[in-house]
């Protein structure tokens, strides 16, 4: 089973591709070649090498959700958040080149790299050899970020956890749930905040005027519950059994906290919801 979690995913969720993977490395033709890499284009990949970025559900052996890789590429893109600073970007520009994974450490010396790490993260000129022409497709590694709360953060999540209806039937509930001004107001600015996340006490004080987080669970939460209603959603529910209507619309997460630093429990709006609000500001 899988430990360690990675976009807002934690390790048993992680670990539940292994049984649609397992089933689809079965039904290769296994006297085909391997995949090349789905980074670097490396055509000599070993076959059992993947990676997934979403793990949400349903859970698919495609891109984009789960792509091959080689050794080497799969490595760093695990180790990016503690690699020096100007390493991914490097890298990637070696890929950009054409250059496959495990060429990258042979083509420049440790000492080398240092000094290109340095110049990629200032800003300055660094000059990367071009090996082979780079075949055309989207480089969704370049759209990867680099924040390491990122391991843990529900906003990581390509897709939420469970499916959530499409912005279509969203619009068709908002519409007949009659939302009041400070509702809207509401899916207006969690739609709006940096990364669709927020907390109670920061829709309270924005919307509400209001310094009582209690305030806009009130609101937010009966809000919830008639879209809850009107699109016939199961919600999450509690240990005790009771409905948690947010899940209709978020998803929750602890972030870290210290006393020096405190933070508190944080929302993250699902995208298909967040859609129909991001011009609203």
């Amino acid at each position: 089973m899988v430990e360690t979690s990675y976009n807002g995913y934690d390790g048993r969720q992680r670990s539940a591709i292994n049984k649609p993977l397992k089933a689809y490395l079965a039904a290769l033709d296994p006297a085909a070649p391997p995949h090349p890499c789905g980074l670097c284009g490396d055509p000599d990949r070993p076959g059992n090498q993947w990676h997934s970025e979403d793990y949400s559900s349903p859970q698919t052996v495609a891109p984009p959700q789960t792509y091959p890789l080689c050794n080497a590429c799969h490595g760093r893109i695990h180790k990016r958040f503690k690699a020096p600073v100007g390493e991914w970007e490097l890298f990637c520009r070696h890929v950009d080149a054409g250059g496959y994974g495990r060429e990258f450490t042979g083509l420049y010396a440790a000492t080398t790299r240092k000094r290109m790490y340095d110049a990629v993260a200032t800003g300055r000129p660094v000059d990367v050899q071009v090996i082979r022409q780079r075949p055309e497709g989207p480089a969704w590694w370049r759209d990867l970020t680099l924040d390491p709360e990122s391991l843990i953060a529900a906003w990581a999540r390509p897709r939420p956890l469970r499916p959530r209806p499409e912005p279509d039937h969203f619009r068709a509930a908002i519409e007949a749930a009659r939302l009041s001004r400070a509702e809207a107001a509401i899916l207006c600015f969690h739609a709006n905040a940096p990364r669709r996340t927020v907390t109670m006490r920061a829709v309270a004080k924005a919307v509400l005027n209001s310094d009582k987080p209690t305030a806009a669970n009130l609101a937010y939460g009966r809000l919830a519950r008639r879209l809850c209603q009107q699109l016939r959603w199961e919600p999450d529910r509690r240990d005790d059994g009771s409905p948690i209507w947010m899940s209709m619309v978020t998803e929750g997460w602890n972030p870290p906290s210290t006393p020096q630093a405190p933070r508190e429990y944080e929302l993250v709006m699902v995208p298909s919801l967040a859609a129909l609000f991001t011009d609203c500001g």
